[in-house]
C-alpha cells in the first residue's frame, strides 16, 4: 500500500522536522507541499528553534565555478543545493542571508547586496569615493571594502535598514540608510577599524589596538552621527578583531592572532591563526562608554562563529551532538595586503578557548584552490 507522505499527521512531521539540524533542510522540508510547508512554519514559531540557527559555510562548488555549494558542519557535508553568486569574487559580508559583493568602474566603488535564496534580487548601493591612493591595490576593487553589515533583513524592511561598510587601507567607516543617495562618511581620525556590529540601538565599532567607538544613528537622515569614543587605543596589537553579541545579551570582543608566512612561497602547514581572546565588554548603557573589559576563559553555552560574515553566537546545549562546546568556528577573512595560506585563503578551524588547541570544521577539497574564501551564512526562511 503506498504512503500518502503529503498527508501525514502533525506529530510524525513535527518528529521528522525535529531530526533536522540545518536551515538549509528545514527550507527543503517546506518546499514539500503545503502541508509540509505549515508543519515547518508552526515548528519554527517555536521561540527556541527560532533562536537556534547554525550557520552554513558558502564554498565553491566542485566541477562548477560559476555557482557556489554549501557546506553543513553538522553532517559534514556539501549539499547540492547551488546558489547564483559570482564564483571569482570575494564576499565582504554576510547580514540576514544577504551577501555583499564589490566592483570596481570608472574610479568608483560599488557595493552590491545579493540575496541568493530570493530569486537572486540585489540591490546596488551609491557608489563609496575615495582617492586611488587609498585603495588597497586590487585592479577590480574587490579589496577596497573590508566589510559591509546591515542592521535588519532589508527583505522585510526595504524601507527602514541600515549599512555600515569598513572600507580603504585606512579602514574607515561609512553609514548609509535605505533611501540616501550619498553615504555618511566618518572622520578618518577614527580609523583602522576590523567590525561593527548593532547593539542596543546604538552601533559599535572595534579596531586592532582595542579601539572601540559607538554611534548614535538617530540623526543619519540628515547625513549627520554622533560619535563617541568608548576606549582608546592601547597597546597590544590584534590581526583582527570582532564583535559578537553572546546569548546573555552581553557584548563580547574576539580577537585574533595570525602567523603570517614569511614569503608566498612559504608552505609551513602551520601558518594561520595561532591563537584567539575573548573580552567580556561592561557598558554603561546610558552613555555607551566602556566600564571594564574581562577576559573570558569559557564561553560558557555560547559557541561562536566569526569571519567576513556577521559575528554571530549559538548555544553548545542545544546543538549538542554537533558543536564542540568553548568554540570558536572561524574562516579566513582575507584582504589583500594578507599573504595567502599555503592551501589558499581557507584558514578554517575550530579553536577552543579553554584547551587552546585546534580543530577542523570543514576539510580542504582541492576545487578550493585559487578561489575567494569560504563565508558563514543563515539561509533566511521565507517567514523570517
Amino acid at each position: 500500500m503506498a504512503i500518502d507522505w503529503s498527508n501525514l499527521e502533525a506529530l510524525p512531521l513535527s518528529l521528522i522536522f525535529d531530526k533536522l539540524v540545518e536551515r538549509i533542510d528545514h527550507i527543503c522540508f517546506s518546499f514539500v507541499c503545503k502541508n509540509w510547508y505549515s508543519i515547518a512554519k508552526f515548528n519554527y514559531q517555536n521561540r527556541q528553534i527560532h533562536n537556534n540557527v547554525l550557520p552554513m559555510l558558502m564554498v565553491p562548488t566542485e566541477n562548477c565555478r560559476m555557482e557556489r555549494s554549501l557546506y553543513g558542519i553538522s553532517l559534514k557535508k556539501i549539499y547540492k543545493f547551488r546558489l547564483p553568486v559570482p564564483y571569482e569574487k570575494r564576499l565582504c559580508g554576510s547580514s540576514y542571508g544577504w551577501l555583499a559583493k564589490v566592483d570596481y568602474s570608472s574610479k568608483v566603488t560599488i557595493i552590491t547586496l545579493l540575496n541568493p535564496f530570493k530569486d537572486a534580487v540585489s540591490i546596488t548601493l551609491p557608489p563609496i569615493y575615495f582617492l586611488d591612493w587609498d585603495r588597497n591595490r586590487s585592479a577590480d576593487g574587490e579589496f577596497d571594502v573590508h566589510k559591509v553589515v546591515l542592521s535588519t533583513n532589508p527583505t522585510f524592511k526595504p524601507h527602514d535598514y541600515v549599512v555600515v561598510a569598513i572600507y580603504s587601507v585606512r579602514m574607515c567607516l561609512a553609514f548609509l540608510k535605505a533611501g540616501q543617495n550619498t553615504w555618511t562618511y566618518v572622520d578618518d581620525i577614527h580609523c583602522s577599524f576590523s567590525d561593527v556590529i548593532f547593539y542596543k540601538d546604538l552601533v559599535y565599532a572595534v579596531g586592532r589596538r582595542n579601539n572601540i567607538v559607538s554611534f548614535d544613528l538617530s540623526k543619519l537622515e540628515d547625513e549627520k552621527i554622533t560619535l563617541k569614543v568608548v576606549s582608546l587605543k592601547g597597546n597590544d596589537y590584534a590581526d583582527r578583531a570582532y564583535l559578537v553579541k553572546s546569548l546573555e545579551e552581553n557584548l563580547w570582543l574576539v580577537r585574533k592572532f595570525i602567523d603570517f608566512p614569511d614569503g608566498e612561497d612559504n608552505l609551513d602547514p602551520s601558518t594561520g591563526t595561532k591563537k584567539f581572546e575573548v573580552y567580556n565588554l561592561k557598558l554603561d548603557l546610558q552613555t555607551g562608554e566602556l566600564i571594564q573589559m574581562l577576559k573570558i576563559d569559557s564561553l560558557g553555552d555560547n559557541v561562536l562563529f566569526v569571519g567576513d560574515s556577521d559575528s554571530v553566537a549559538v548555544s553548545a546545549s542545544y546543538f549538542s551532538n554537533y558543536l564542540q562546546k568553548d568554540s570558536i568556528y572561524y574562516t579566513a577573512d582575507f584582504y589583500l595586503d594578507v599573504p595567502p595560506y599555503p592551501n589558499g585563503a581557507f584558514d578554517m578551524k575550530i579553536y577552543n578557548v579553554k584547551e587552546k588547541t585546534f580543530r577542523q570544521h570543514c576539510p580542504y577539497y582541492h576545487w578550493f584552490k585559487g578561489m575567494p574564501p569560504a563565508v558563514w551564512i543563515i539561509p533566511p526562511f521565507q517567514w523570517d
